[in-house]
This record gives structure tokens, sequence and C-alpha cells, in this order.
């Protein structure tokens, strides 16, 4: 509140605060918050005449400050409730889990699912789904689903390309770079496209359900709008990090870098166009940077040249 009102927000803080205005009850949390400013105020200031005209002046000021910072996050708020009202209902219940590059974390949910969240990842949980009868989260990133049956209510997880329904099932759903995979480990899901996406919207030749049975995995590139479905799969080859491997299996390098970026954050320069287009059949410890570094190096002879915190040269 207090780096919204000095206007010294960076982007990621934003954000937040829009989702905090989503909350219940912050009407009287922002009330709690200039009455405590208020009453601060009163408390630095000194008796005597001239301080008391300078206290006046300074909560004159202070009135018409807070009036403008309510006012403004008030619309805020009501802007936000109005663009997600379009989109899906709004949830007092929902709970957001993040994590940071390189890290790994458990959640359980309070209808007994358990989900493994991958690294740069955020996930939003919609609590009231005994109201509703719906158990609805979103994902940005990548995570692992033990879903619980509960009595017929579906389990759905919405990314930016696809909705994925369940009952009760493994599954893995990686959403990054534009991209979709939902992979099937125990049970069985109903894929279907995103309609909200007005992209898919325009194409009629892509198929907008798909059910998927153990071993299948199913991805849908947005950028080239293709879905494609293979079978076969388990989870070393589709879902390997929740096993602790990182499996580069038929990837070229330039693609393993993409994915290292991704998961810890670096960013990697490399000229050998050779070295790029090779393709990797290898498998490495899910550990931290500086483990997979080393294992990356003995495998395909070649160096980590670091250039600044988050940079690195990449040569043979």
């Amino acid at each position: 509140m207090e780096k919204y009102r000095k206007g010294i927000l960076d982007p990621n803080e934003y954000k937040e605060l829009i989702w905090i205005l989503g909350e219940s009850d912050i009407e009287q949390v922002l009330d709690q918050y200039i009455s405590q400013e208020w009453k601060k105020d009163s408390k630095s200031t000194d008796g005597g005449v001239s301080n008391l005209v300078k206290m006046e002046k300074r909560l004159y000021r202070k009135q018409y400050t807070y009036i403008g910072v309510g006012a403004s996050l008030f619309f805020l708020m009501s802007v936000f409730l109005f663009l997600w009202d379009t989109q899906k209902p709004l949830s007092v219940d929902e709970m957001i889990y993040r994590t940071g590059f390189g890290e790994r974390i458990e959640i359980a949910l309070d209808d007994g699912s358990k989900i493994t969240l991958n690294a740069n990842s955020i996930f939003k949980w919609t609590g009231n789904w005994k109201n509703t009868r719906n158990r609805n989260a979103s994902l940005v990133g990548e995570a692992y689903f033990e879903v619980s049956k509960q009595d017929g209510i579906p389990f759905s997880v919405y990314t930016n390309d696809v909705v994925v329904e369940v009952l009760g099932t493994s599954f893995n759903v990686d959403s990054r770079n534009k991209a979709t995979k939902v992979y099937l480990d125990e049970g069985k899901v109903n894929l279907k496209l995103n309609e909200e996406n007005e992209g898919i919207m325009k194409i009629e030749k892509v198929k907008r359900e798909v059910v998927l049975s153990p071993g299948e995995q199913v991805s849908y590139d947005a950028r080239k709008k293709m879905l494609e479905k293979l079978d076969g799969q388990t989870i070393y080859t589709a879902a390997a990090w929740k096993i602790n491997v990182l499996n580069f299996k038929n990837m070229q390098f330039s693609e393993v870098l993409d994915l290292l970026n991704e998961i810890y954050g670096l960013s990697f320069e490399c000229s050998d166009r050779k070295l790029l287009n090779t393709r990797m059949y290898i498998g490495v410890p899910y550990s931290n940077w500086e483990a997979v570094r080393q294992a990356l190096e003995l495998s395909l002879n070649i160096r980590f040249l670091k250039r600044s915190e988050k940079e690195y040269l990449v040569k043979k």
C-alpha cells in the first residue's frame, strides 16, 4: 500500500496488488491502514500551538492524500472485478502459490489433492469448491497433479491454451513458451482447447476436445496452432523432473538452453551453430544450477563461462 501511494511499485508488485484487491474484506483493510497512518501521524507531534497548526496542516494534506489513494485503489478494484467477471467467476477463496528459479514446492490442497509445482511457476486454486461443486485451478509454468476423487466433483486446470478436466488421476501439465503439454500418468483426463483464446476460435481444423489414456501426451503449439498426440510415453520421458531428472531426450542444444532459462532464470550466448543444432539424448540430475552445469560440461565437452551473475557464454 505504501509503495503504491509513493508510486514506486515494480511490475510484479503491481500485479500482486491487483490480486490483493480481489480478496474479501479489502474495504476493512484499507480503512484500518488509513486509521493507522493517522494515529502514527498524531503520535509523532509534540504539544504547542505551532506544532498543532503543523499537525492540522499535515492531517489536512494527508486526508486528501488518502482519499485520493483510496479512490484510486477502489477504481482499480472495480476495473479488476469487471475484467475478471468477463472471463470467469471471482473467488474470494483463491490461493496463489509461486516458485522462484530453481525452486520446487509440494502443495496439499483442501480436497485431498497433491500438487508438485516446478520452478518458475504460478498455481492458483479456488478454495470454495464445496459450494460451487467445481474444483478450478490455473497454471503458468509446470506442475504434476495427483487429484483426489470428490464425489463426482470435477477438477479443472486452466492454462492459456487448454483446459484439463479430470475426476481423479495423476498427470503433468507443462505450459511454457506459448505451448502446453499434458502427460497422463494414471487415470483418464479430458483435454479441451481454451475457448477464451481468440486465436483458437479462428481455427476450424483443430480438434476442440481430446481424451487421454495413461501413457499418452498431448502437445498444443499456440504459435503454429497445432495439436499433437503421442503415445507410449512414461514419466521419465514426459515429466522426468518429478523424479529429479532433467531429461534432454531428442532435444536440440538450443532447446536445452531455453529450458535452463525457464528453470534457473539464466541467459546463455552461444555462437556455435553446430553445437546449438546438436541433438541430445542424456539425462542429468535435477539439482541446483552448479550441479547441472558440471553434468552438462562433462557430457558435452563444453564450458559455461560466467559473464555476469545471470549470463553465461557457452563454448566447446
